[in-house]
């Protein structure tokens, strides 16, 4: 007689709803903030001349409002350029280097992690910033940058985040409110909870 199969309710990779490629697509939720859309906030940051930061703790989407105002700067003919900062100090510094070119050639620079580079290399980038066509970072803190926006999550947040990948259901949501309270509002951490949990058939 075969052993019972302990897994037959696992769900695989290619299959599972939170699969990378489909958290990685997730809008982002303008609900916690004061604008309506990605329209309203570009037309924020016209007004301080593309310079600012974007700020909030890890998985408060950052990230995903920077990729999608580059988005939409490109859509507005607007030149523009993301640049990821690495963890890794020794591949730091090309980064930076490539960040000063592009903003010196007249384009609105994006920056994601500033927080990530020694505090000599904020500095030697914020004051390059200046001569930039622009200059937007993601960071944790508030520093010398003028304040744009200020991402937070909430249980709301949550909801909404579950609802766009198709999974605005009881029991996915009783499942995911509880690990929101214990990632701290950081919702990255919940998806990839919840994408073990998938994985391992319990939801």
């Amino acid at each position: 007689m075969n052993p019972i199969n302990q897994n037959s309710n696992c769900v695989s990779a290619r299959n599972n709803p939170l699969a990378v490629h489909r958290t990685d697509a997730i809008p982002f939720y303008f609900g916690e903030t004061r604008f309506a859309s990605i329209e309203s906030f570009y037309l924020h940051v016209q007004k301080f001349s593309f310079h600012g930061a974007i700020l909030g703790r890890h998985g408060r989407g950052k990230t995903t409002l920077l990729c999608e105002l580059h988005s939409f700067l490109r859509d507005q003919e607007i030149s523009s350029e993301l640049v990821f900062l690495p963890r890794e100090r020794q591949l730091q510094r090309k980064s930076i280097d490539d960040l000063v070119q592009h903003g010196l050639s007249g384009s609105v620079v994006l920056v994601d992690g500033l927080e990530r580079v020694s505090f000599l290399a904020r500095q030697r980038i914020l004051s390059r910033s200046k001569r930039f066509g622009g200059f937007i970072a993601t960071t944790h803190r508030p520093g010398r940058l003028r304040t744009l926006l200020h991402c937070r999550t909430s249980q709301q947040t949550m909801v909404e985040t579950l609802d766009s990948l198709g999974l605005n259901q009881p029991n996915v949501i009783t499942a995911a409110l509880p690990l929101l309270s214990k990632h701290r509002g950081n919702i990255r951490l919940v998806l990839r909870e919840l994408y073990d949990q998938y994985a391992g058939g319990k939801l």
